[in-house]
């Protein structure tokens, strides 16, 4: 499994990569503009900034438990809601899945898939196939 290194300090942020190397997550939030590119932006100083100092915050306004080992980071745009879809990888490993604009609920689809990449990362992990790339500085920014 690839995984792309969005920031690492105390803890470490990865993000998973596609069979083209390519990140949705970090794609998705560089492709938001309008009065989301403040929301994406926010998003991204989480990530990049504040998760890798001191982990997930614990406040449900900025990070909420979906239940089975997934999490979402949560910005509250004017309209549809921001969310990057999560699971703790390890000791200070934060693993982000997916990230989308909701209206009310998470997508089951979404939902699902967060589930099964983690149960893909944690088979990957524990035969050694774990490929960690470094994203380019600067790269995915709104």
């Amino acid at each position: 499994m690839k995984l792309v290194r969005i920031a690492r300090e105390e803890w470490d942020v990865l993000a998973v990569l596609d069979s083209r190397e390519k990140c949705q997550v970090l794609d998705f939030l560089a492709d938001l503009n309008g009065p989301e590119e403040a929301a994406a932006a926010g998003m991204l100083w989480l990530l990049k900034k504040i998760v890798p100092r001191s982990g997930p915050p614990r406040s449900d306004i900025l990070c909420k438990s979906l239940g089975e080992g997934v999490f979402e980071f949560r910005k509250q745009p004017k309209g549809k809601k921001l969310r990057v879809l999560w699971f703790y990888g390890g000791s200070a490993v934060i693993v982000c899945t997916a990230a989308f604009k909701k209206a009310e609920r998470t997508p089951r689809v979404q939902l699902d898939q967060a589930r099964f990449l983690c149960k893909q990362y944690w088979v990957a992990r524990s035969r050694g196939e774990l490929e960690i790339l470094d994203s380019k500085e600067g790269e995915h920014e709104p």
